[in-house]
């Protein structure tokens, strides 16, 4: 009998309409992307109001807007993966949506950010840091790595640097996010949806040229190496109900304590040189990302203890290693933030969860201009949705029998930010903000929440078709109404958050003029206080961007009474819009103020105007009044003026010993009785903590005992470190700087 060779089957031909809806689809993103931007030439945002920029954006744009969304969105159901279409969509929604204010304004935009420019600008010419001169300089790590890189390239004129720096950070962030997403057991939908929401939903503003979002950087790049390489090889999760074998009946027994399936896929395995080099990776974050900002190390530490807790961190000594550092830091490098007064500044506000929430959130509401009002609301109910969304992929994803630990994890633990400080009532957003890793990924499952693709059948009955289509419908909504709001929420302060060329001059005529000497910068504020502590200290502005160490600050306030008392009766009685817009500041109490100093300014801008306009009331044209009645009073000249700003000195300076200028102080640690000791005890125990890291990824689960000595060597330095922090506290604490 012989045997015939089997035929080799037939390519069948490739069906030439199978990329016609790729083909399709990128025509409509390219007209989605022309329908948004070129409407926007000639458009400025001078005339934004209370709403800002959605008011002054052209129809078309808006129409572009919800082309993009649309065409994303029905790009996830092809029926297979598109991933160049997918990610240049993703790169064009970040730049559509992030860059869209650096586009219509000359200058870099939020004023916050030339006041780091002013620290940048100041370690860059001294070399030095000024612990006196500002609070930041405890951390001051970003500004004088960004000073450093700078100065290397031969850049000097930071406002580009400072205009795209939110474009870039938020493309930097899909980086560790694409990480992150390898790691999660879900579709190919599931995952693309998830990164593009991340942009989207992460309308803050936290992207700027800032610590903050230097540490959030890292921040996402610690989660992903933790997740990607230092998950345990065996993941465990529920195996049966803890009253029974697992068999019990009941859909809601089983959807509680049935047998789950691990939500993320099993670890990627390298060798023990590539661990050992990504576990002095993530110390090296540590310890950058403390030497930053204040807040985004507790985030590190506690989000790597969540993990081990929940058991998908194999690194359990991490976190202690962390809070070895963050403790380090705050008591020796952060020693003249705090010494004044340890109680009001490292602990201030700390303790109150509900309080700091409400000063977050409703206490932000009822202030101002209508319109400010409505667009806080309006950030959270964005808030509400996202989580609303998380809410239904988890219980989704959970009725699949998929336990999504990790995600919920990175959700829940920035949470436990409120029983911080309220960070100067922001803390809300930024807790918003640390939940977005994890939100994202429960929100898109709850459109595509099952683990593996689910196949695309074209012979299956028209009912079938019909519910095919529904997560996509209802995605698209959801991304329409996310994006616009992004629009609204993200430029919603653009009145007074965009810097105009003519403030920065303002500041550069009096460097100018006062020729090297101390300057003090007298500004009307319209701001109603009961409390003189709770004052503003600065004006709205680009104040200080230069020069850093020759500023000082001092609030012209006007018709305080009987407002103040009013707002002290409980409960507080509102003054009305008539009532506010009938004050106004006069020219003797602002020459009062000016008499100070010998060396004072007057500074007026609109940016400015705008802020105590939209926030306190003022009217419309309150600044543009003020300016005339100085320009036409003889008791006041003028030292630079143009439609943006103004500067004004008194003609006649008054006769008072000028102020001695500021000395800045460099790094202080202060010593302590004890302090030599923890000097020693600090990089020795740390040293410790680390090699005991480098040994435990080394070691199978049966060898662990062989960490003990590591663990008996460390937790005396720990006992001596922790009691050296506090003596540092008490001997030390309420020494002025």
């Amino acid at each position: 009998m012989s045997i015939r060779a089997t035929a080799t089957p037939e390519a069948s031909p490739a069906d030439p309409l199978e990329r016609l809806p790729v083909v399709v689809l990128s025509l409509l993103v390219g007209l989605g992307t022309v329908l948004y931007w070129v409407p926007l030439h000639g458009v400025t945002p001078r005339s934004a109001d209370g709403y800002g920029l959605i008011k002054v954006l052209p129809l078309p744009t808006l129409l572009g807007a919800v082309v993009l969304v649309a065409a994303f969105v029905f790009t996830l159901s092809l029926r297979r993966a598109a991933p160049l279409l997918l990610g240049v969509q993703i790169v064009i929604t970040v730049v559509s949506l992030h860059a869209l204010a650096q586009v219509m304004e000359p200058v870099a935009r939020f004023p916050t950010v030339w006041q780091h420019a002013g620290f940048i600008e100041y370690i860059t010419r001294t070399g030095e840091i000024g612990t006196n001169l500002d609070a930041r300089f405890s951390w001051p790590a970003f500004f004088a790595l960004v000073g450093f890189l700078t100065k290397a390239v031969g850049v000097s004129d930071l406002n580009t640097v400072l205009k795209w720096s939110p474009v870039v950070m938020q493309l930097l962030y899909l980086l560790p996010l694409s990480m992150i997403v390898r790691v999660m057991k879900a579709n190919w939908r599931a995952k693309w949806f998830a990164v593009w929401l991340f942009p989207v939903a992460n309308w803050v503003g936290q992207d700027y040229l800032a610590p903050q979002a230097f540490g959030y950087l890292l921040y996402l790049f610690f989660l992903a190496i933790l997740l990607t390489y230092f998950r345990p090889t065996v993941l465990r999760t529920r195996r049966a109900g803890r009253r029974g074998t697992g068999s019990e009946p009941g859909r809601l027994y089983s959807f509680f304590f049935g047998p789950k399936l691990p939500g993320e896929d099993p670890v990627m395995v390298v060798g023990r040189w590539e661990r050992s080099f990504l576990v002095l990776m993530l110390v090296a974050i540590l310890i950058t990302g403390t030497a930053a900002h204040q807040l985004t190390p507790y985030l590190f530490i506690a989000s790597a203890g969540a993990l081990v807790i929940v058991g998908r961190c194999e690194l359990r000594g991490l976190p202690i290693l962390g809070g070895v550092i963050y403790i380090g830091w705050i008591s020796f490098m952060a020693y003249g933030y705090w010494a004044p007064s340890p109680k009001n500044t490292l602990f201030a506000g700390g303790g109150n969860p509900l309080q700091t929430l409400l000063q977050s959130t409703s206490g932000r509401i009822a202030i101002g201009d209508p319109a400010l009002g409505e667009i806080a609301m309006l950030r959270i109910v964005l808030v509400l949705v996202v989580m609303l969304l998380t809410l239904v992929g988890l219980i989704r994803r959970r009725a699949r029998g998929i336990d999504d630990r990790v995600a919920f994890i990175l959700l829940i633990v920035p949470v436990s930010t409120f029983g911080l400080q309220s960070y100067g009532g922001e803390i809300a957003l930024r807790t918003y903000l640390f939940m977005l890793p994890g939100a994202v990924f429960l929100a898109a499952y709850a459109f595509y929440p099952d683990p593996k693709p689910v196949p695309v059948v074209k012979a299956i009955p028209r009912i079938q078709r019909v519910r095919r289509w529904i997560p996509t419908v209802v995605a698209t909504g959801a991304a329409v109404l996310l994006a616009g709001g992004f629009l609204t929420v993200r430029y919603g302060n653009e009145a007074f958050e965009q810097v105009r060329p003519g403030e920065l001059r303002a500041f550069d005529s009096m460097i100018t003029d006062s020729r090297g000497k101390p300057i003090t910068v007298v500004w009307v504020t319209g701001e109603i206080v009961t409390n003189a502590e709770a004052a503003s200290n600065t004006p709205q502005g680009p104040w200080s961007y230069r020069h850093f160490e020759l500023f000082k600050y001092t609030n012209s306030k006007f018709a305080q009474e009987p407002f103040a008392a009013q707002l002290l009766k409980k409960p507080p009685v509102q003054p009305t819009a008539a009532q506010l817009a009938a004050r106004k500041p006069t020219l003797e109490g602002i020459e009062q103020d000016m008499q100070l100093d010998s060396n004072s300014y007057l500074y007026s801008s609109r940016i400015n105007d705008e802020y105590q306009t939209l926030n306190f009331g003022l009217p419309q044209d309150w600044g543009t009044r003020l300016r005339a009645q100085l320009d036409a009073s003889p008791k006041f000249k003028r030292v630079f003026a143009d439609r943006d700003a103004a500067v004004y000195k008194l003609a006649t300076p008054p006769d008072v010993p000028a102020e001695a200028p500021v000395v800045p102080k460099g790094l202080v640690i202060g010593i302590s009785p004890w302090t030599p000791a923890g000097l020693i005890y600090l990089p020795v125990l740390l040293g410790v903590l680390t090699a005991r890291e480098l040994r435990r990824i080394r070691l199978d689960d049966t060898e662990l005992r062989r960490l003990r000595p590591y663990s008996v060597i460390a937790f005396p330095l720990l006992l001596g470190l922790l009691a050296i922090v506090v003596e540092r506290f008490i001997t030390l604490g309420g020494i002025p700087q």
